[in-house]
């Protein structure tokens, strides 16, 4: 949840690098419904998209069923769809927001 709040709260600071946050998860549709009403109690922008068959995750070599829960993998991908880096972590979950804003900041 961590990671999604900050995410959540870095919203402008993205924006102001001209990027855009989308959360997708392939979690059971139930968990996601909690974590939607979630965001929207913290008044968190953060668009949620449920990958169901696992297919999106898959584009990305992300195997769900790893033993320590949902795999946590944040990508930088560019204007032409070009992944142009990525960062993974289970245990730092806040490492990942400020992962892409550091990635971001070093780009321009």
């Amino acid at each position: 949840m961590a990671e999604n709040v900050g995410f959540g709260k870095s919203q402008r600071r993205m924006a102001d690098r001209n990027a855009i946050v989308l959360a997708i998860s392939s979690a059971e549709e139930r968990k996601l419904r909690r974590l939607a009403t979630y965001f929207r109690f913290l008044r968190i922008d953060l668009p949620l998209a449920h990958d169901a068959d696992s297919r999106v995750g898959a584009l990305y070599d992300l195997r769900p069923d790893t033993g320590v829960g949902n795999l946590r993998v944040t990508y930088v991908i560019d204007e032409e769809g070009l992944v142009r880096d990525f960062h993974h972590n289970e245990l730092s979950v806040s490492s990942h927001w400020r992962w892409a804003l550091r990635t971001l900041r070093a780009a321009r």
